[in-house]
Formats: structure tokens, sequence, C-alpha cells
């Protein structure tokens, strides 16, 4: 059910806005839109302000939450904090704000130590590149110091490839002012530390010769071995490691703030939510007017709740007009409710037109039952479903998701009683089996989808008649909806008996004459049906427009048989996951009766079979369940497009709200 929205429109001083705004946002039943003549002046300042320190404290949340999950063995606590989904009612959520000087300093701490941890880490690497650097050296033994120039001579010192060694060699043999080269052992594969000693007459040959072969010149000069460096530089590192861990033990100290400064973080969502908005409001100098929605049952206790507050106030209520458009907020129970998971994937209802949720609940489920068809995997999904749901407390998607399979487990454990199929095991017959491969009921099953399929369009016409009579469309309803109701029933007593009686499907003797007598009627609704759609489908048309509208529509059984036949995946589904359960199945018992070895795989592969075909069968139940909804069934009737009813203070990230 949609429910009924009234305008409200609240003028008020301006030195109370902020009470006026709380008290709003308290009822959690007012919906505020921006105004279109916006104030001169809305800096902004508040929100600017509150918006900084929203992102301190995300940064925070980030940064006690990796520390969080570096820890090793997590008690309860610290995995509570740890989630996101916080359930708690709004008074709860609201007394956050008496901790606000509290969680800021823990901000202010946690800031401090990820800068320090950065510092750190950051100092720590560059110390592990220059240890890596001189270890490339541990095999010379001398100090850095000793390779240096003297008067006549020159020294390079540094790092060369092993494949550039020989023609060095050859260049050293034939170069007389090149006196000496000494080679080292490498801490680095075909990398060798190397020095050449040269005349300096010849100390420009030498350096053009070693730039060609790639020589990388030694940058240190220290009176200190690599060895000697390295053991400094791990000292360095060993510090810098214990001051991390000292860091981080101090940071870990305010884990238990984890979760109330996610419920603070949402708290300032409220507040930026609601600061945003005051300046949006159109004012004065001494007062302001907002603008918004409320559920019409809730208009008096909005009013209580401004009064509460102040007596200088001007509240008024009236309808929306054809020009607004309201939120749509959805009060449904039950299985209903369920279903508003399934459409708003596709598309919030529009305010205007008729809530659907109850007959996509009833078709989504039958298709759901009749694609998985089977007893044990109703009962695995039924009860896994229950289990999510009583155990996840927060409503969010995984808990909506669940509440879909756990009745989409009824459904299946209904259709797969009525196959007389568990775990792919035929226990008994009551309808017809398709995987029998017996013609007869293959066609049976099949026509019976189609006609499931015929069923949920005609539904579709017959919603999208509701629609335009609530809109005060009467001949519209008509034209556009009744008509094909009377072409679709038409069909379905017309075809009965020719398509029973070609394929050769054997019908009771009752139900064959019943469908004799209605052939006739039949014809004459489709033909009724047909013709008043082409001839007034045109009827908004001038002459042109009228003829090819009126095509259309009698084009448009071409479109409305393919829909139908759309049904048919239903029975491929079906037949899909019977066979493949059967097959493992068949499998599974041939390796049991092998022999010894077979008893122990046999159940394994007939586990791992049905847990695949389970899996595979959900998930492709729930994508073509949820195409037949959104393009058979909607496109006959649903509008969509609308907004869902947000109101003031639930736009939170972390919070599940109780009440």
């Amino acid at each position: 059910m949609i429910v009924a929205m009234s305008k409200f429109e609240l003028t008020a001083l301006s030195e109370e806005r902020a009470r006026l705004l709380a008290a709003m946002q308290n009822t959690r039943s007012v919906e505020l839109t921006l105004d279109d003549q916006l104030p001169e002046e809305s800096g902004g300042v508040q929100s600017e302000a509150l918006s900084a320190q929203l992102s301190r404290v995300k940064k925070a949340i980030a940064f006690l939450g990796s520390q969080a999950e570096a820890v090793p063995d997590k008690n309860e606590a610290l995995k509570g904090a740890m989630r996101d989904q916080i359930v708690l009612s709004y008074k709860e959520f609201l007394t956050i704000a008496s901790r606000e000087s509290e969680l800021m300093e823990a901000v202010a701490r946690a800031e401090e130590a990820s800068a320090a941890l950065t510092e750190r880490k950051s100092a720590r690497s560059k110390l592990t590149a220059q240890r890596a650097q001189y270890l490339l050296y541990r095999g010379v033994g001398d100090k850095f110091s000793a390779f240096t120039d003297t008067r006549n001579t020159c020294c390079f010192f540094g790092l060369l490839e092993e494949a550039h060694l020989l023609p060095l060699e050859s260049f050293l043999r034939d170069e007389p002012l090149a006196t000496a080269s000494l080679y080292f052992n490498g801490a680095k594969e075909n990398v060798f530390p190397l020095a050449v000693f040269c005349h300096r007459e010849a100390a420009d040959r030498v350096a053009a010769v070693l730039t060609d072969c790639g020589f990388a010149r030694c940058p240190f000069r220290s009176e200190s071995t690599a060895e000697e460096e390295a053991a400094r530089l791990d000292g360095e590192i060993a510090r810098l490691l214990e001051e991390e861990k000292e860091i981080v033990v101090s940071a870990r100290r305010d884990l238990a703030l984890l979760q109330p400064l996610k419920i603070f973080s949402d708290y300032l969502m409220v507040e930026i939510e609601k600061a945003e908005a005051a300046e949006t409001f159109f004012r004065t100098k001494a007062t302001f007017t907002a603008r918004g929605y409320v559920p019409e049952s809730e208009r008096e206790n909005v009013r209580a709740a401004i009064a509460a507050e102040t007596e200088a106030y001007y509240l008024q209520f009236f309808a929306p007009t054809e020009e607004d458009e309201p939120p749509t907020l959805l009060k449904n129970r039950g299985p209903a409710k369920v279903a508003e998971f399934v459409t708003n994937m596709y598309s919030v209802p529009n305010y205007r037109e008729f809530d659907p949720n109850a007959f996509v609940f009833f078709f989504f489920m039958v298709f759901f039952g009749v694609i998985m068809a089977d007893i044990g995997y109703g009962a695995l999904l039924f009860l896994g479903g229950l289990f999510v749901m009583r155990t996840r407390k927060a409503n969010d998607g995984v808990r909506k998701l669940a509440a879909i399979l756990t009745y989409g487990g009824i459904f299946t454990a209904i259709f797969g009683a009525l196959f007389g199929s568990c775990f792919g095991f035929s226990l008994y017959t009551f309808l017809p089996d398709p995987s029998s491969g017996n013609r007869t009921n293959v066609l049976i099953i099949l026509l019976g989808c189609l006609a499931l399929g015929l069923l949920q369009i005609t539904v579709g016409y017959a919603l999208n008649a509701v629609n335009s009579i609530r809109k005060g469309h009467v001949l519209d309803a008509i034209c556009d909806s009744f008509t094909w109701i009377l072409f679709d029933v038409g069909l379905f007593f017309a075809v009965f008996n020719f398509i029973t009686g070609y394929f050769e499907i054997p019908v009771p003797e009752g139900v064959a004459a019943f469908f004799d007598v209605m052939t006739l009627p039949g014809v004459i609704m489709l033909g009724v049906g047909l013709v008043g759609a082409a001839l007034t489908a045109g009827r908004k048309e001038k002459i042109i427009g009228k003829f090819t509208k009126g095509f259309g529509a009698v084009y448009g059984v071409i479109n409305l048989l393919s829909d139908v036949l759309s049904y048919a995946r239903l029975f491929g589904l079906m037949l899909s996951g019977m066979i493949i359960a059967q097959q493992f199945n068949k499998i599974g018992v041939d390796l049991i009766s092998s022999g010894a070895a077979g008893y122990a795989f046999g159940p394994v592969v007939i586990f791992i079979g049905h847990a695949f075909n389970l899996a595979m069968g959900v998930l492709g139940a729930y994508i073509h369940d949820c195409r037949l909804q959104y393009i058979e069934f909607f496109s006959k009737f649903y509008t969509g497009e609308g907004t869902l009813f947000t109101p003031l203070g639930s736009r939170v990230e972390y919070i599940c709200f109780t009440e």
C-alpha cells in the first residue's frame, strides 16, 4: 500500500530553527524539499564545519578499523565493534551527541597515531632501501673510503653486470694506463662490485668504457664497511619497528570506541542534512519557511512536536497538486513487504499508481517454486533463509534477500510435493513428471507454464485499468486495458480444446465439455477485444494517427504471444534442474554400488552435485523470475520512477533503527 502524503509549509522564527529541525527529525515523519527561492546569502558555514568534522571522524574510523583487522585473536566485543550494521533505537542514536568531546579526543589521538605510523613507515622504507644498496657491497670487506683517487691515479668503484665483464677486461688489457682491476663477491646474482684503477691521463677513456658497459658508481664514501653500515641500519630499522609497535598498542586502546565513532559519524551526517536543509530555506531577517512532505496519518504528531518547541509558528498542510511529485512511502506487511525488495530493484512505485507488491509476491513465488520444484531444496532454502533472518538483526539487503529465499523455499517445497520430487528422487506421481521423457507429460507442464504467463499478463492489464481509474481516466481503462483482458480470456477459452486435441493431451470429459461450450464465446470475446483495441487505439490521434495506432494494436497480438512464450523458460529451468539432480544421483548411486571405494566417493559426488545444482538453480530462478516481472509483467501497467520517502534523519551509513 502506498501511503497518502500531505505537503506542509512551516513558518517560524529563525532563532528557533535548530530546535524545530531537531523536533521534526525526532518524529521521523518529515521529508524536506529544496525551496525554489534560495536565500541570497547561504554561505553554508555550519554544514562545511560539520563536513570537515565528519571527514576527520571517517578517517579515524578507517584507521581504527585497519588496526582492528590486524588483531590476531579478536574477542566478541571487538568483532561487534567492527560490524557496520549497528542496531539501536532512534533515542539511543541521539544520545551519542553527549559523547562528542570524548569521541573527538579519540579522533585526535587516531590522527596523531596515524601520522606517527606513516612517518615511521616512510623512514623505515627509506632505510630498508638504503640497506639493500649497502648489501650489494657486502663481499668487499674494505671501508668505502679506501676507494678514493690519489694525485696520479683515479679509482672507479661501483657495480657491473656479469655480461659486461668480458668487454671491460678486453679494454683494460689494451689500455696500458689502467694498472689494476679488482672483483668482489656480489650479494646480487650476476652483479659484481668492481674497482678499476688507472692513471689520470686514461681516466676519461676508462670512464667512457665503463659507462658503455652499464657501470654504476658507488655513492658511498663513509669510513665504514658495507657490513657495518648494514648493521647500523638494522638497528635503526629495529628501533622504528619498536616505536611502531608502541604506537599501535596505544592506538588499539581506542578500539572500544570504534562503534561509538560509527554512530557519531551517522549523527554528523544527520546534522549535515539538517544544516544543508536549513541553508536552502526561504527566510527573512527574522523568520524562515520550510516545506516538505508528511504522511497524512502523521500530521498531528508533527504538529504536536513543533508546538512543544514554540508557540510562534504557522503550520499548514494541503494536498499535493498534479504538478507535485510526492515521495513514495510503502506500508506493506508480511509477504507483500518481502516483494518490495524485488520491485524496488527495478524502480520504486510512482506515488500515484497502484502498489503492485502483493501481486509481485504471488507470481514471483509461484514461478520460483515451479523452477526449483523439489521438497529437499525447498526445506534447505527455508531453513537457510530463516536462519539468516533470525541471526541478522539489521534490515539490510542481505536480510531482505534471505526473506525472499525463505518464502521461495516454502513454494519450492509445495511444488516439489506436487511433483513428488525430493533431492532429484521421484517419490510418487501427482503432477506429470516432465523429466520422464514422456511427450504428453512434457507438453502438459509446458502448456501449464504458458497458461501461467497468460494469467500474469492479464493481471497486468487489470492493474493498468486500476491505475487509469484511480486517475479518473475510465475510458482509457476500457480501451487500453479491458479490451486486452477480453482478448486474453477469449484466447484461453478459444484455443484450449484445439491445443489439447492437436497435441493429444488427455482431458477429463467434464472439462472438455465445458470448453466445447466456451469455444464460441471465447472466439467472440477474442474478436471483440481485438477489434475494440484496434478501433480505440488512435482515439487521441488525427486521421493518419488513428490508422497507424489501430494497425499497431493489431500487431500487438504478436508481441503478446511473444511475451507468453517467454514463460516457457519456467519449464526449461525446472526440467534442467530435475535432470541435473537425477544425473548426480545416478552417478553417486553407481559409485556406491561399485564397491568399497564407492561408499566414500558416492555420497561426496551426490552432496557436491546437489550443492552445485541448488546454487545454480537459485541463481537462475531469481534472475529469470525477476526478468518475467520486470519485462513481461511491469510493461503492461507499471510506471515506477518514484522516489522513496526519506525522512529527515534517516540518511545513515552504519545504523539500522529498531523503531
